[in-house]
């Protein structure tokens, strides 16, 4: 099923349409209409694949490592962008703020990210925290390499988005490219596959835009993972709008929940 699925996702990925981490300037319109034609809805989903997302009975619940992006603190130091790569990059960026709410992007993804935890467990997963405080020092190679040693199912890097333009709005997901020098041709397989069910249950459940998947082949924590790896651009704090929905309990909570049934629809199928 996976691989009816995939062919379905790969018509949403555009790498043209917008470039760069937190450089979206495409305007909403035009990308809804990108979008929108290549994703179905979660029911036209099931009926199409069987899958309803529910999990699979009789077998052992994966293990779910959980990232929540940045920290308190950045890192200025540099370390390779992949395992045996000369290109070096920061350790860690800071991350951004809210436009209206004032809280730091780290504040947010971390908030997320143990609401993501309970709701996983609750469905009986094991879940793998990188933190579960601000005031940590992990690098993103370490980050992914807590989830290596762990063994971990899956990778999921939850972080929120800005861009210039206030207006762009929406939800996105990096994901490893096909040409990436560092992982398997599986596990970026796998990865797109994770990447669309996570954009799609999360906008199904929240009602936000659906933006696309993007390749972050130069986004370290992606490149160091050696399971299924996404990051999640769970909204835009730069937009006043999203930025308080992204701050509120009540839009976490719904953000958790859709992300859980996203990992709930990766397993089953």
């Amino acid at each position: 099923m996976r691989g009816v699925l995939y062919a379905l996702l790969a018509a949403a990925v555009f790498m043209c349409g917008v470039r760069g981490v937190r450089a979206s300037e495409a305007k909403e319109g035009a990308l809804r209409g990108v979008i929108g034609a290549a994703l179905p809805s979660v029911g036209q989903y099931a009926e199409e694949t069987g899958n309803t997302g529910a999990r699979p009975s009789g077998k052992k619940m994966p293990l779910v490592c959980i990232d929540p992006g940045h920290q308190r603190h950045s890192m200025q130091d540099t370390e390779p962008n992949g395992p045996g790569s000369s290109v070096m990059k920061q350790k860690l960026t800071s991350g951004t703020d809210g436009v209206v709410s004032g809280k730091a992007e780290y504040e947010v993804n971390l908030e997320i990210s143990l609401l993501l935890k309970a709701e996983l467990e609750k469905r009986g997963y094991e879940v793998l925290m990188t933190r579960e405080s601000d005031d940590v020092t992990l690098s993103n190679a370490e980050r992914a390499a807590m989830a290596n040693k762990a063994g971990a199912d899956v990778f999921l890097r939850i972080h929120c988005n800005s861009s210039a333009d206030s207006s762009v709005h929406g939800v996105l997901c990096y994901k490893p490219g096909k040409a990436n020098p560092y992982l398997s041709q599986e596990v970026i397989r796998q990865s797109e596959t994770l990447a669309g069910l996570l954009l799609l249950h999360q906008t199904a459940m929240t009602g936000q835009a659906k933006i696309g998947l993007l390749d972050g082949d130069d986004m370290t924590g992606i490149n160091w993972a050696e399971m299924p790896v996404v990051i999640v651009e769970t909204g835009y704090m730069s937009n006043p709008d999203e930025d308080l929905f992204l701050a509120d309990r009540k839009g976490q909570s719904l953000i958790a929940e859709g992300l859980a049934n996203g990992v709930d629809a990766y397993f089953a199928s």
